[in-house]
């Protein structure tokens, strides 16, 4: 049994098109949740187009990260894995059926990340986090060609837009972080199901088309979640040897960005980007009390993850992040004129 979430914000359109895609699913065991945040008159809506699905629904916004964590009153008990899915993905038929395929043959893997592919061009990898870089950037699979993946491979991060999970390992991992609100809560995830000595595989033969475009999704207000949510993610999964030179090097170059958006004038991305600075530093006890758990279970150290290649020495991740993120904001500043 396996029970599907699907994480959805503010309206039908393309839910409508992520459900009619997951309900041809060809597994012979699922259901279908939605968690919804401010969409009106979802229930009635859901039980008129897809009457076999379930929703859980908020008139306020809880964020992505605290969607995925859904209420064991609402999933089937007999549920072994919990997938996710955007509701900007839509699945093709055997896409289960390949994941539930891969994980059942090896009791090692905790996550199965379907091959995401991007809608605009099928040939095209969509995200996907091979690696970590020294301050915790994906090396990401996104803009791949999609024929270099035809076999079962390990990654460092699996993406929440397309996967599956255990129902034991995401119980045993504590589920998502809801403090991240959005962005890196599956970097977060990810790794503390490593760090539990779990497995996180990409199954090719799961195809899944994500829409989602890094350019128009990110928001300069929403730099405060992604500043903020890196330093969580470095307190709480490092060794102590490991964290130190990553905080003071991820601190310098981040307030060197706000300082360079200031210097341009783009004084709301200055803001956001300190705000996420400040608050970890004003919620450091609650971290700590999240790293103290974290480091207690740990059964893999920093070290065996260097040397698989999955945390990397060098920031070229970063750079390109950073690249990415100046080419954000000329986009929206275009567009707000």
């Amino acid at each position: 049994m396996v029970s599907v979430v699907v994480i959805n914000f503010k309206g039908t359109s393309q839910l409508e098109k992520c459900l009619t895609h997951l309900v041809r699913t060809n597994y012979p065991n699922f259901e279908v949740i939605v968690i919804d945040c401010l969409t009106d008159n979802l229930e009635s809506w859901i039980k008129q187009h897809f009457p076999n699905v379930k929703v859980v629904h908020y008139d306020y916004d809880i964020g992505p990260s605290a969607s995925h964590n859904v209420g064991k009153h609402v999933l089937n008990p007999e549920s072994k894995y919990i997938a996710f899915v955007d509701n900007d993905a839509y699945v093709t038929e055997n896409w289960l059926t390949e994941l539930v395929k891969v994980m059942e043959n090896d009791e090692k893997i905790g996550v199965a990340q379907a091959k995401l592919l991007v809608t605009f061009n099928e040939k095209l990898m969509d995200n996907a986090g091979l690696a970590i870089d020294f301050l915790g950037t994906w090396y990401s699979t996104r803009g791949l060609k999609a024929e270099a993946f035809q076999e079962v491979m390990e990654l460092f991060a699996a993406s929440s837009a397309g996967c599956l999970v255990r129902m034991g390992v995401f119980d045993e991992a504590g589920g998502f972080d809801p403090e991240y609100f959005i962005y890196d809560d599956d970097t977060d995830f990810s790794f503390r199901v490593r760090l539990l000595g779990y497995k996180i595989v990409l199954v090719p033969s799961a195809i899944v088309f994500h829409n989602g475009d890094p350019i128009k999704a990110l928001n300069p207000r929403k730099l405060r979640h992604s500043i903020k949510n890196r330093v969580y993610t470095m307190v709480k999964n490092y060794e102590f040897k490991n964290l130190l030179w990553r905080f003071i090097i991820y601190y310098l170059l981040t307030v060197s960005a706000c300082a360079g958006f200031a210097a341009v004038g783009h004084f709301l991305e200055a803001k956001e980007t300190f705000n996420g600075l400040f608050h970890p530093l004003l919620n450091f006890r609650e971290i700590l009390k999240k790293r103290a758990v974290i480091q207690s279970s740990r059964k893999v150290k920093d070290s065996e993850l260097f040397k698989l290649g999955f945390i990397r020495n060098d920031i070229r991740a970063t750079i390109m992040e950073f690249k990415l993120r100046a080419k954000q904001i000329l986009y929206n500043s275009f567009n707000n004129r």
